[in-house]
C-alpha cells in the first residue's frame, strides 16, 4: 500500500513546522483599523443623508410654489385667501370651505406629500403626527388640529406659506426693528402673483419668537419648543437649525446658513411674534 506524502502547507503548517494564519494581535489590529474607518465614513454618510433630505425639502417648496402661482393665475392674479393664525396654518375654523386648503386640494395640489418636510418629519413626526402624514391628526385622538388630509378645522404644516397672509404684518431689519429706510426691512410678503419677485419671500419653516409666550424652533433639525432656553445671544442664544430653506416669490429657492437666519417680520399670532428666516 502506498502511503500519500501530504505537503506541509495542505496541513496548514509552513516549511519551518509554525501553523499558518492570523495571531489573535493581528485580529485585533483589523478590527481596530475596521472600526477607525468607519467612524472617518460616518460623517461623511450623515452629511450625505441630510443633504438628500434637504434637496427633497427643496423640491416640494418649488412644487408648492407653483400650485400657488397656477391657482393666482386662474384668479386675476390673487393668491388664496390666508386669514389664519400663523403662516404655518392653512385652515382655520372661520375659513373653513374656503381656506388654502379647501382651494387646492385635489386641484392645484394633488399630491399633499409635498407638504412633508423629511428633515422635519425626522425630527417631529413622533411629537406631531401631522407633520408624518398628511393623513394624520396632530395628536391620536384630537380631531382638531391635523393635515391637509384630516377633517381638522386647524391645519397646519412643517411650511409657512406667506402670501396673502392678512393679518397685520411689519417687516424689520436685521436687528428685528422697522428700520425708517425701507431698504433696510425685508420686503413685504406678496398678495398679487405681479408682486413675485427674487427678493420677496414665499415659502419657508417656522423659526419664531414670542416674548413671554412660545419660541418655535421648527427649522432642518431644529429644537422644537425652545421656550425656556433663554435668548442670549439672539437666535443664535435658542436655535439650533443649522440652515433655513427659503422659496423666493420668483420660484428660487436658498439654503440661508444659521449665521445667515435672521428677523424679517413681526405680526401673526401676536403683533410682537418675530420670524427668521
Amino acid at each position: 500500500m502506498r502511503l500519500l506524502r501530504v505537503a506541509p502547507e495542505d496541513r496548514g503548517e509552513v516549511s519551518g513546522g509554525v501553523r499558518a494564519g492570523f495571531t489573535l494581535i493581528e485580529l485585533l489590529v483589523v478590527i481596530a483599523i475596521i472600526a477607525i474607518l468607519a467612524g472617518l465614513l460616518a460623517p461623511a454618510l450623515a452629511r450625505a443623508k441630510y443633504s438628500g433630505m434637504r434637496a427633497s425639502c427643496v423640491n416640494n417648496i418649488r412644487q408648492q410654489h407653483l400650485v400657488q402661482v397656477l391657482y393666482a393665475d386662474d384668479h386675476r392674479g390673487k393668491f388664496a385667501r390666508h386669514d389664519d393664525g400663523s403662516p404655518d396654518y392653512q385652515r382655520a375654523p372661520w375659513n373653513v370651505g374656503s381656506s388654502i386648503v379647501d382651494l387646492l386640494r385635489g386641484t392645484y395640489l394633488k399630491n399633499t406629500a409635498v407638504m412633508i418636510c423629511p428633515i422635519t418629519r425626522r425630527s417631529f413626526g413622533a411629537i406631531w403626527g401631522n407633520y408624518d402624514s398628511m393623513s394624520k391628526f396632530s395628536i391620536p385622538g384630537d380631531t382638531g388640529y391635523g393635515g391637509w388630509d384630516t377633517t381638522a378645522p386647524y391645519v397646519y404644516t412643517p411650511y409657512m406659506w406667506l402670501a396673502n397672509f392678512t393679518p397685520a404684518m411689519k417687516f424689520v431689519d436685521p436687528k428685528g426693528v422697522v428700520n425708517a429706510d425701507p431698504e433696510q426691512n425685508e420686503p413685504a410678503w406678496p398678495n398679487l402673483a405681479a408682486e413675485c419677485s427674487s427678493r420677496r419671500a414665499f415659502i419657508t419653516h417656522r423659526i419664531s419668537k414670542t416674548p413671554g409666550s412660545k419660541w418655535w424652533d421648527l427649522g432642518h433639525m431644529g429644537r422644537m419648543d425652545a421656550t425656556n432656553l433663554g435668548g442670549g445671544g439672539g437666535l443664535l442664544g435658542w436655535s439650533i437649525t443649522p440652515d433655513q430653506p427659503v422659496g423666493q416669490a420668483d420660484g428660487s429657492v436658498a439654503i440661508r446658513k444659521k449665521m445667515l437666519v435672521q428677523p424679517r417680520a413681526m405680526g401673526g399670532p401676536s403683533p410682537d411674534t418675530t420670524y427668521y428666516y
